[in-house]
């Protein structure tokens, strides 16, 4: 899957506008030199399909096609605004909570695989 790598001193600048959900769009990686943020561009194009505003649509298809596509996010996050922030946030959520068949957990599959550990831990 295609990502956006924000670098930590740009994440730290839309940060400062948006708020410490920036920080939970993607994965965060670090060197311990230079850390950064890998966005998914399904989770970003998910997002501002949500959200059904035109304009944010065609912000997705240049950033896909962007030479420098950490200002094209900028630029897209700024016409999306908090709302394009959490639905990004929830778009990468929810692959990191869907199992590994791509399907979404449901709160009864939930409950029964929890109540099977219970009674194996007893």
């Amino acid at each position: 899957m295609r990502t956006i790598v924000i670098p930590e001193d740009d994440l730290k600048r839309i940060e400062r506008r948006y708020g410490p959900d920036v920080r939970l769009l993607g994965p965060w990686s670090s060197d311990g030199v230079f850390g950064y943020a890998s966005v998914s561009l399904g989770a970003v194009e998910s997002a501002a399909a949500g959200l059904g505003q035109a304009g944010l649509l065609e912000a997705v298809s240049r950033l896909k096609e962007a030479r420098e596509p950490v200002a094209a996010f900028f630029d897209l996050v700024e016409a999306g605004g908090p709302d394009l922030i959490a639905r990004i946030k929830a778009a990468y959520s929810a692959t990191m909570l869907a199992p590994l068949s791509g399907r979404p957990v449901s709160s009864s599959r939930l409950a029964t695989s929890r109540a099977s550990f219970a009674t194996t831990a007893a």
